[in-house]
């Protein structure tokens, strides 16, 4: 993902919407720990990745600077916000010793190398080697088994005995083939010659559609498994044309219902002055990337502000179309310096309203209601002249 701050928005969907695994933090030896990499230290362990340190260009570095690096790294890690125990890795016992104690979130590697020079490149294959995916749980033999709304949290695994979920990251368009869409899926199995249901529209709906062929790296499969990242092409009805990033393709068994409206605990990172009733931001929670209007905040408490620090229940409503959200994902409330990090609570179920046409408009559906406040008609005063 990009480092530089231009980018910002890119890294933050690659963090949200991918899904990843694991973070590898690349630090600059003559460079530094700047802005940038506190902001993405600081998202990664809002999402829970875990996080391990590469501190490259080691071959150009003085020593005296890659010692205030380490120093000032060691420090910020250590850190209350942190709270991890960073380990420099030096020996072949360090790497797997690292690799073992890494899923428990505290440990943190650090590793030095130079691509000039290959030191220490070695250790750091090593680490990738020993590393392992969390893998899908299946539990088909348990008696209570969670409802399908708990697959998509992300601090939970993979899970193969729930209804089929796949969530959509990229689109492509192939000539000959059509629009092929890619991205996670997050729970059961997912055959070629399936049928899902694509949604949400701009309206709300969802359509069934047929799974034609299913690739992974490149090469022809027959199923994809929960955890594990795929392509698919679809054959799509003829009147449905819209295709977009955070759209879903759901089994029969899975809910299929949209939001417009949710709530969310929500932990304000960073914020210059005082975020109040109808503030906008981007919220960025799994491939969803669309803004939303604070609508409340604190749930009737009667605090009608958030500063740096304060955490409170927030009332959220997209402005633009529907979403497929649910209870327990994590989201980013992002706006320029502005950065939030929460869990969605409560969804409101969307509940599209016609209204009666007039002329030859079409029917709108309902959309989030508006903060902005009304412009009053303005009446142009004229001056009349006399004749003189």
């Amino acid at each position: 993902l990009a480092g530089h701050e231009r980018y910002l928005k890119t890294t933050v969907y690659g963090l949200t919407g991918f899904a990843p695994d694991f973070v590898m933090l690349m630090i600059g030896a003559n460079a530094g720990i700047i802005g940038m990499t506190k902001e993405h230290l600081g998202l990664a362990l809002a999402l829970s990745v875990p996080v391990f340190v590469v501190v490259t260009k080691i071959d150009m570095c003085p020593p005296n600077i890659l010692s205030e690096t380490l120093n000032l790294l060691f420090r910020i890690l250590k850190s209350p916000g942190c709270r991890k125990i960073p380990l420099l890795v030096s020996s072949q016992d360090d790497v797997v010793c690292s690799a073992i104690n890494f899923t428990s979130e505290r440990m943190c590697p650090v590793f030095l190398i130079s691509n000039v020079t290959g030191a220490n490149l070695e250790y750091l294959k090593s680490f990738l080697n020993l590393l392992s995916a969390p893998a899908p749980a299946d539990f088909q033999a348990t008696p209570l088994t969670p409802s399908p709304e708990s697959s998509s949290d992300p601090n939970v695994n993979y899970r193969l005995d729930l209804p089929a979920s796949f969530q959509i990251d990229e689109l492509f368009t192939v000539q000959g083939v059509g629009s092929i869409v890619s991205g996670t899926c997050m729970s059961g199995i997912i055959k070629v010659n399936d049928t899902l249901h694509l949604g949400p529209d701009t309206t709300g709906r969802f359509f069934q559609v047929l799974v034609k062929s299913i690739h992974r790296k490149r090469l022809p499969v027959n199923s994809v498994r929960a955890g594990q990242t795929a392509s698919f092409s679809l054959k799509r009805p003829k009147h449905f044309n819209e295709l977009r990033r955070g759209m879903v393709l759901l089994d029969k068994g899975m809910d299929l219902t949209c939001c417009m409206h949710f709530t969310a605990t929500v932990l304000v990172l960073h914020h210059p002055t005082t975020i109040s009733v109808g503030y906008q931001a981007m919220v960025h929670a799994g491939p969803i990337r669309q803004t939303a209007t604070i609508l409340s905040i604190g749930a009737g408490s009667g605090e009608e502000r958030l500063r740096t620090g304060d955490k409170a229940e927030v009332h959220f409503a997209f402005i633009s179309h529907p979403e497929y959200l649910r209870p327990g994902v994590r989201l980013i409330f992002r706006e320029g310096k502005t950065k939030a990090v929460g869990t969605v609570n409560k969804i409101v179920p969307y509940q599209p309203v016609l209204t009666k046409p007039t002329g030859n408009r079409s029917r709108r559906t309902q959309k989030a209601p508006s903060r902005q406040p009304v412009a009053l008609p303005v009446v142009n005063e004229t001056k009349v002249e006399e004749k003189k």
